[in-house]
């Protein structure tokens, strides 16, 4: 029944908003079965308009209407179940489905698209991708625009169909033209890069703008990379570029946030603000992105946007360091090696960083190690030994900082310097040193020392393997007059 045969003293009391003439108007007509009168009656229930919150009669209300294939009042109904608690009612999608069902029967595209949902996920039905896909075929074919990207993708996938590229792509288009913001973006993205249509920058261009303006974070933030340093179709433009990565950076985007804070620290011919670049680096390394936690350090090394803090300079890279970013590893390897982190931290700290740094060549990190190890901290007499054994001709330099850290318990020096008794490189070559270390450092679990071990033990008679295994078991009976109370293991040679 259509809104038009509602008598004229209720659709135009609903017209001005006086909803208490119409309720009192509705509320007889509802009694009388009139399915188009319950589902607006229904709707002043839920609301409260007109009179009293009654949000369970207007549940009845829309329930009596969609028995009667109310399209509108089963849409309405299964909207609430969808949303829950939200919505006052209990998030039910088996009940959502079996209204949906009412609305998409009578060709409601939203309700197919919906129901498309739900068939698609097991949701409230059994899982069904086939059925998901007609719906979604039916709905886009009403003009949904959501139904249209869905069934884009369910041809890109080839869920509930067979894969139809050709498919996908015009539903993408129809989907992009009827307004939907994420197939406006990734028909930009094809036509940019040429995936599966012609490249068209010019284009691809629009669409992103499309895509920006309808709220896409990450269209916005490509439009202003575009804004930002021009190309062959968009003209630099300062200002718009701080107006789409602004946007996108509030949106929550961790790339805007960093292109943001790049213009603003003076690149791309913008006025530099470092306190703003400092902010957005911030939001940036917060939001997880290694680059902006990498920028954001160097601002506190330099004192960009705050005074110079070269401890939290350090802490910052090595956040930056365990989110991926190399470059802060080598960059507190250049440090450690200037000996500007030695007051906010002990040495053992600086030993990978100052070697990934001495192995570019960085002569102060170089120095800091071979101090460090002739002052025996194993660890960086490890490292140090690794760096004479890249540099050929030195092996001979490394075995005894290797001999130190191995009796001290460093299973990498253990590894190594059982590797040069076993090729004799640096060392008198000795198959009974050779196993008891890499005996050592497999019991301490070096996997790669294991198989050596074993290799190894085939070239030896049984007189050489019982020899190493007693130098290893003696090795660990021994250990605690060499480490410190608590370090010595129970481990036992194999």
């Amino acid at each position: 029944m259509s809104a038009q045969s509602l008598p004229s003293e209720v659709t135009e009391a609903l017209e001005r908003g006086d909803y208490f003439e119409a309720r009192t108007a509705l509320a007889p007509l509802a009694a009388n079965e009139n399915a188009q009168a319950q589902y607006q009656y229904g709707i002043l229930l839920l609301r409260g308009q007109g009179g009293p919150l009654a949000f369970e009669d207007g549940i009845v209300m829309l329930e009596s209407a969609a028995a009667q294939d109310h399209t509108l009042a089963a849409l309405l109904l299964a909207r609430l179940y969808l949303t829950g608690s939200a919505a006052g009612a209990p998030h039910d999608p088996e009940r959502a489905a079996e209204f949906l069902a009412i609305a998409a029967a009578q060709n409601n595209g939203e309700a197919q698209y919906y129901l498309g949902l739900l068939y698609q996920s097991g949701s409230g039905v059994a899982k069904d991708p086939a059925r998901a896909f007609s719906l979604f075929q039916r709905a886009a074919e009403t003009g949904d625009r959501e139904a249209q990207y869905e069934l884009s993708k369910a041809y890109a996938n080839g869920q509930g169909t067979d894969i139809d590229k050709t498919e996908a792509l015009r539903w993408l288009r129809v989907a992009a033209d009827s307004g939907q913001a994420e197939a406006q973006f990734f028909l930009a993205n094809a036509l940019n890069t040429g995936r599966g249509v012609a490249r068209d920058q010019a284009e691809a261009q629009k669409w992103y703008r499309r895509a920006a303006e309808n709220g896409i974070p990450l269209a916005q933030r490509i439009l202003g990379g575009q804004y930002l340093t021009g190309d062959d179709i968009t003209a630099a433009n300062p200002k718009e570029a701080l107006r789409w990565l602004g946007l996108a950076a509030e949106a929550g985007d961790p790339g805007a946030m960093h292109n943001l804070a790049m213009a603003y620290g003076g690149e791309y011919g913008i006025a530099r603000d470092d306190a703003k670049a400092l902010l957005w680096y911030g939001r940036a390394s917060e939001a997880g992105l290694a680059r902006s936690t990498y920028a954001l350090a160097h601002y506190y090394e330099q004192g960009r946007g705050v005074p110079a803090n070269m401890e939290q300079a350090a802490l910052t890279y090595r956040k930056a360091l365990e989110q991926g970013e190399d470059r802060a590893g080598l960059r507190l390897g250049y440090l450690t090696g200037q000996g500007l982190l030695d007051p906010y931290m002990p040495p053992h700290f600086g030993v990978d960083w100052a070697l990934a740094a001495a192995r570019t060549g960085d002569a102060d990190a170089r120095s800091w190690l071979q101090r460090h190890a002739d002052n025996g901290l194993r660890t960086a007499q490890t490292a140090f030994a690794l760096l004479l054994l890249d540099d050929a001709g030195q092996a001979a330099d490394a075995a005894p900082y290797l001999e130190q850290a191995a009796m001290a318990g460093d299973v990498t020096a253990q590894f190594e310097v059982g590797t040069l008794y076993t090729t004799g490189l640096g060392v008198t070559l000795d198959y009974v040193q050779a196993h008891k270390w890499l005996n050592i450092a497999a019991a301490s679990g070096h996997e790669k020392a294991r198989e050596r071990r074993d290799v190894l033990g085939d070239l030896m008679t049984g007189e050489q393997i019982a020899a190493a295994q007693t130098a290893a078991r003696v090795f660990f009976e021994t250990a605690s007059e060499r480490l410190p109370e608590g370090v010595a293991g129970n481990r036992r040679a194999q």
